[in-house]
């Protein structure tokens, strides 16, 4: 089985490549046992120390063609394959989801690029105690978001819910980092530079990562809600309405307030979308996602959504 975080010779390690790249070992339960041996325990060094071996092996192409390979005999077994495959493609391609993807890769390599990685280099612990503080600061944002919403307070429940959203953003390469705590690597500047500037490239990065392809956020807030989100990260949009949940604007002539201009569907919109990415894009650990998204779900529930579809797998 795959390795959980016990030292192997290099010669081991290279028979168990060959065993799964030949077919001796079926890969996806491999990467499944080492998963449920590491999550069970909550073993945050372990569980990262899997997932950088899944890395190396899914960096062998032969290896990811037998994954791919036992994925297709598996979606057969349901009658799924071929048609489940068709029906994603033409979602995302209404979506203009190649563009998009295609647009995010290029937004990420430019503003990571030009930004230090996120956590200091230590010890493990060191860098997983960032880490988490770091998940906290969102998961704090979307807690006052909830509180006034339920406040009855639509225009800042917004305005908090799409900072969070552009916080999930600019945290998109944490996981990364904390995969590498043990690599530092050197970083001309001292500060996020343009990541912490762009509002624009930070609401794209955190939308479109989380909801082009997110069956749960279709559900819950509907494909058609989802595809006009998109279309409106990608012009701009976004960053306007966040201005209209703070600023007395004039429109037509007359003084509007932001609680002349942000209904509570609005704010209820926003709030939720914000912490379904927040789990969806910053629930790396899986005991984490599942804990993130129960919140995210008892808020749900708690501003009217049906249950069937909250629970809805």
């Amino acid at each position: 089985m795959l390795p959980t975080g016990k030292l192997l010779t290099d010669s081991d390690w290279e028979r168990f490549v060959e065993d799964l790249a030949e077919g001796r070992l079926p890969v996806l339960e491999v990467l499944k046992h080492g998963q449920e041996q590491l999550s069970g325990d909550n073993k945050h060094e372990g569980y990262v120390n899997y997932s950088r071996a899944t890395q190396m092996l899914m960096s062998d192409i032969r290896i990811l063609q037998r994954m791919m390979d036992e994925v297709g005999v598996k979606l057969k077994d349901y009658g799924e394959g071929k048609a489940h495959a068709q029906d994603l493609y033409l979602k995302v391609a209404a979506r203009d989801g190649h563009r998009l993807f295609a647009k995010l890769g290029d937004y990420q390599a430019d503003l990571y690029g030009d930004s230090p990685p996120l956590l200091v280099p230590g010890t493990f612990d060191e860098c997983l105690v960032q880490y988490q503080r770091l998940i906290a600061h969102v998961e704090s944002l979307w807690d006052d978001a909830c509180r006034h919403f339920h406040e009855v307070r639509y225009p800042l429940a917004a305005f908090l819910a799409i900072l969070a959203i552009e916080e999930v953003g600019k945290l998109g390469r944490l996981w990364y980092d904390l995969l590498a705590w043990d690599r530092p690597m050197s970083s001309p500047r001292a500060d996020l530079g343009r990541l912490g500037r762009d509002h624009r490239k930070k609401h794209f990065m955190g939308v479109v990562s989380g909801a082009l392809i997110n069956a749960r956020l279709d559900r819950i807030l509907g494909e058609k809600a989802i595809k006009s989100l998109l279309q409106d990260v990608d012009s701009g949009k976004i960053e306007s309405f966040r201005q209209s949940c703070l600023y007395i604007d004039m429109v037509d002539g007359k003084t509007v307030l932001p609680s002349d201009r942000v209904t509570r569907d609005e704010a209820r919109f926003y709030v939720v979308l914000a912490g379904e990415l927040w789990a969806e894009v910053l629930g790396h650990f899986p005991w984490d996602f599942e804990a993130m998204q129960a919140k995210v779900i008892s808020f749900e529930r708690s501003v009217g959504f049906d249950e069937d579809i909250i629970k809805a797998k």
